[in-house]
């Protein structure tokens, strides 16, 4: 076990060194003729194969820590298999560990009774750990100028408690956030660091605290964009929509496109972040075959119908991208009743009054005559964003694809609602193309997330892609599997350091990544030989042993194992005190004679 937990001190060194010494006394108990395999966690081709006992213990010299992790029921199957391409009479395993509790999967190792497996349990003189664990933006819109709060969760693993530990942000290399917490034994604690963007484009941050001695997980490196502008493109049924025109035109935080229904260039739409479709009486199945790619690779689709939508026409599109649909239109008056405030869409629009939450007591909200309706299917990701008197909604989003649909109940004409010159279509529309923005996973998990997926990515040419370190003379060509506008990566572990890296097509910067160790190696709680002992009999396992440090060196104990107790010299102390009993009984005899 050469995982980032057998850093930890023992009495003679740390455990990484102590389980290399182990390794050699177990060697050593063999003969030179016997073969041997040297296994660790990072599943090593060179690691594959079997040596003689001078090669295995220079391999073993080599044996460094990993940020690898692997449950003892995948090290065991792995030793398993290879002891399957052997002849050998004798099938012995051994497994030099701390035994973790959450790698030692004793209920998931298989079975086998050709194989003899001996485990050797390491302890260390301390087990205590505080660390981050993880974290997340409250909101996933980062716009220019604009305040964020990211959330760092720590983990306290120890029976101490904390006072007035540092924790510390920095973005681009410059601090941007500085907060202190307290944390009591065995405690998890979320601490929010509120900053603001000042800079548009790859944001590579750092959440670090100190903690000694174990410090792989003292640091958290994550990666999010800022955007400068984001692309919006309307398509059109009959006209332009003077009110979309108004709202993202003349907005520099959009870019803003208007394309008439028969004039689609096809091949640009996963440019975009945000596609509206805008009075539409009928969708083609060219258009729907588009779309439903588009919102596939992420993309997010607001659909404002007209005052004469085929209804039909966009259920079977609508339908089959997974999201709810138009039915009938209803010439009724009535007007929006409710508004969900903590959706994202309104999410901060409205004032916090007090206790009390956001005020919304003297909010004048939309008058509609006339509306269609839409589907709340059961199953679906539905949720109502605003609702109108009757308890219908009148504007929802759902999630279709690894996208979002977005509907609106009236036509944006004012024959149908005031809604498009209300206080409230302006930061709704807002809300609805800022959260249309990508956004990536903030980090990826080192051995644990091997592929990174590219939404809405169109290679073309020869392009050349690679994943180069920001602090180190170290990059690489990912795999690269290229399907309908969507690229998905893969890492192939090469990725050995937590840290930031930056893809690059043809040497120019498209996206920043952030890397970081597994967590779960950072949970400092680990099975004794009792507890093995106990985990053995419960799961019934055969032909497993526990060798336990009993002050001698490993060879000694498996030389005895192996041959069982050697008795030639109690044989012949034995022989000498009979023969010396039967000259005392010769000379006894005749001197009673």
């Amino acid at each position: 076990d050469n995982s980032f937990s057998m850093e930890a001190i023992s009495a003679s060194g740390t455990l990484l060194e102590t389980a290399k010494v182990k390794a050699k006394e177990i060697a050593e108990a063999y003969r030179e003729t016997d073969l041997f395999r040297l296994g660790t966690n990072d599943f090593e081709a060179r690691h594959q194969r079997w040596v003689n006992k001078e090669e295995f213990l220079q391999l073993l010299d080599d044996v460094s820590i990993s940020p690898d992790v692997r449950s003892i029921s995948e090290v065991l199957s792995r030793q398993q298999e290879s002891h399957a391409t052997t002849s050998g009479q004798q099938k012995i395993s051994y497994l030099i560990s701390d035994f973790q509790q959450t790698m030692a999967d004793f209920e998931n190792i298989p079975r086998d009774s050709l194989m003899n497996v001996r485990l050797v349990p390491l302890e260390a003189a301390g087990s205590e750990n505080l660390f981050i664990d993880s974290c997340w933006f409250v909101s996933p819109v980062h716009q220019l100028n604009q305040a964020v709060k990211l959330v760092v969760r720590i983990i306290n693993d120890s029976d101490q408690a904390f006072e007035k530990v540092p924790l510390k942000l920095t973005v681009n290399g410059k601090q941007k956030a500085l907060a202190g917490f307290d944390i009591g034994p065995g405690a998890i604690k979320d601490v929010e660091l509120p900053f603001t963007n000042y800079e548009a484009g790859i944001q590579a941050a750092t959440v670090e605290i100190t903690d000694y001695p174990v410090v792989f997980d003292d640091r958290l490196f994550f990666v999010y964009h800022v955007a400068g502008t984001i692309p919006v493109l309307s398509i059109n049924g009959k006209d332009e929509s003077p009110y979309l025109n108004s709202l993202f035109g003349v907005d520099s935080a959009f870019s803003f496109v208007n394309n008439p229904v028969s004039n689609i260039d096809y091949n640009r739409l996963q440019q975009y972040e945000l596609i509206i479709l805008n009075g539409l009486e009928e969708i083609s199945s060219g258009l729907a075959q588009e779309l439903s790619g588009f919102i596939d690779n992420g993309g997010s689709l607001l659909v404002i119908p007209s005052a004469k939508t085929n209804t039909d026409n966009f259920r079977l599109f609508l339908s089959g991208i997974g999201s709810n649909y138009f039915t009938v239109l209803n010439n009724e008056a009535t007007r929006v009743s409710a508004i969900d405030r903590e959706n994202p869409v309104f999410d901060e629009v409205f004032e916090t009054t007090g206790s009390k939450g956001k005020s919304f007591d003297n909010t004048d909200l939309p008058q509609v005559k006339g509306y269609y309706t839409i589907t709340t299917e059961p199953g679906t990701s539905q949720v109502r964003v605003m609702t109108l008197l009757n308890g219908k909604p009148f504007l929802t989003m759902e999630s279709a694809g690894k996208g979002q649909v977005f509907l609106l109940a009236v036509p944006a004409d004012e024959a149908f609602s005031n809604f498009v010159r209300h206080a409230l279509f302006v930061p709704a529309m807002f809300r609805i193309a800022l959260l249309s923005a990508a956004s990536d996973p903030l980090y990826y998990v080192i051995g644990q997330d091997s592929r990174i997926e590219l939404s809405n990515t169109v290679l073309t040419g020869d392009n050349i892609l690679k994943i180069s370190s920001t602090t180190e003379e170290f990059e690489f060509i990912p795999g690269i599997q290229n399907l309908n506008r969507k690229v998905n990566l893969y890492i192939y572990n090469q990725v050995r350091k937590a840290g930031h890296y930056t893809l690059l097509s043809n040497d120019e910067v498209i996206k920043g990544l952030g890397f970081n160790f597994n967590r779960q190696e950072s949970v400092m709680k680990f099975y004794k030989a009792p507890d093995i002992e106990n985990k053995l009999g419960l799961y019934a396992l055969p032909g497993f042993e526990i060798l336990e440090d009993s002050g001698k060196p490993l060879s000694d104990a498996i030389k005895d194992m192996n041959q069982g107790t050697l008795l030639w010299k109690l044989f012949i102390i034995l022989a000498l005190v009979f023969l010396a009993i039967e000259v005392v009984l010769l000379r006894f005899w005749r001197s009673v004679k």
